[in-house]
């Protein structure tokens, strides 16, 4: 099999959760099956989800980066590091607005998911190909000291002290879809639910969408 191009490490909900076929059915793609799916009745809510539809329905922990020592490495090192972890609750969750776009975010701070997403952009950056200057340059524009830090560092703006928790919703600007999405969330949310497991997502090749390529579990 080809390698991929990027890979990535995401919480995504379990694929029995309720919350993943909302996910899903709401950003119109399964990255696990690799399926179409309706999106709900809203007017423009394809070309408001264009963006978050290629990544797939998820959180970040391990941002997507190109491998320097192959697929199979990668997968064998993610599934040792969620071996050594014990699965947790997590939070409630709400869909919010954040920074002109839309997410189901925690509802309460959660320590164990900010343990584990440092522990992973920390321990599997051994694996990250180191982008050229130019793109590195522009990752860095217009952020922050500690961001462009971050960047130098591991490659990303948004880890460790700057890293939120996110399932993105909607493409950036100003979007008319909050209360579709609070409707169409409105089942699902409030279900308690655990992180059970780390999603490996890839990129095949530059610009492809996102597949889900393993879950693998914690403990």
């Amino acid at each position: 099999m080809p390698e991929p191009y990027r890979a990535a490490v995401y919480y995504a909900p379990e694929d029995d959760d309720p919350l993943w076929l909302a996910g899903c059915h709401w950003l119109g793609r399964n990255p696990q099956t690799h399926e179409p799916l309706a999106q709900p009745a809203v007017a423009g809510i394809a070309a408001a989800t264009s963006d978050p539809r290629r990544y797939g329905f998820h959180a970040t922990l391990k941002p997507p980066m190109q491998l320097a020592h192959g697929e199979q490495r990668f997968l064998s090192d993610v599934a040792s590091l969620a071996a050594a972890q014990q699965r947790f609750a997590l939070p409630p969750l709400q869909v919010v607005e954040i920074a002109g776009f839309l997410a189901i975010c925690l509802a309460a701070p959660c320590p164990a998911l900010d343990a584990l997403a440092a522990c992973l952009v920390r321990r599997l950056d051994a694996h990250r190909l180191a982008e050229d200057a130019d793109r590195q340059r522009r990752r860095m524009a217009g952020r922050t000291d500690r961001q462009i830090r971050n960047v130098l560092q591991f490659g990303y703006p948004h880890v460790l002290e700057d890293w939120q928790f996110h399932m993105t919703l909607s493409n950036s600007g100003k979007t008319h879809l909050a209360d579709a999405a609070r409707q169409h969330f409105a089942a699902a949310l409030p279900a308690p639910r655990h992180v059970q497991s780390l999603a490996v997502f890839i990129e095949p090749s530059p610009g492809a969408a996102f597949e889900l390529a393993a879950r693998l579990k914690l403990g």
